[in-house]
C-alpha cells in the first residue's frame, strides 16, 4: 500500500522519466527564452538580467509589469516569448497529467 510520500516520490520518478525522453525539446525552448531576454535587452536597452527576468516572467504568464517594452520591435519579440512560454507551459502540464496518471493507476493495482 502506497503512502503519501511514496506517491509522491512516484510521481516525481514519473515525471522525471517522462521529462528526460523530451529534454532536447524541453532545453530548447528554455534556450529560445533566454534568447529572447537577451534580444529583448539589446532592443530595450536595458540590463541583460532584467531582461532574462523579464522573458521568463513572460514566458510564465506571469506579467508583473515591472519591465514592459516600449519598442515596437520589443513588443514583437515580447509576444513570441509569450507564445514560446505557452508551449513549455503546456508541456509541462502534459507531462505532469501523464506522471500522475500513471501513479495513480500504480497505486490502484498495488491495492488490489
Amino acid at each position: 500500500m502506497f503512502n503519501r510520500l511514496t506517491l509522491f516520490l512516484e510521481f516525481i520518478r514519473c515525471f522525471a522519466r517522462y521529462a528526460l525522453h523530451i529534454r532536447e525539446v524541453i532545453a530548447t525552448l528554455i534556450l529560445l527564452i533566454v534568447l529572447g531576454g537577451f534580444v529583448i535587452s539589446r532592443v530595450e536597452s536595458i540590463k541583460l538580467g532584467n531582461a532574462i527576468y523579464f522573458a521568463f516572467i513572460t514566458a510564465l504568464s506571469v506579467g508583473y509589469g515591472d519591465i514592459t517594452p516600449t519598442t515596437t520591435s520589443g513588443k514583437l519579440v515580447s509576444v513570441v516569448i509569450g507564445l514560446l512560454g505557452m508551449l513549455f507551459v503546456g508541456l509541462t502540464v502534459a507531462i505532469a497529467t501523464r506522471a500522475l496518471a500513471d501513479t495513480a493507476k500504480r497505486a490502484l493495482e498495488d491495492n488490489r
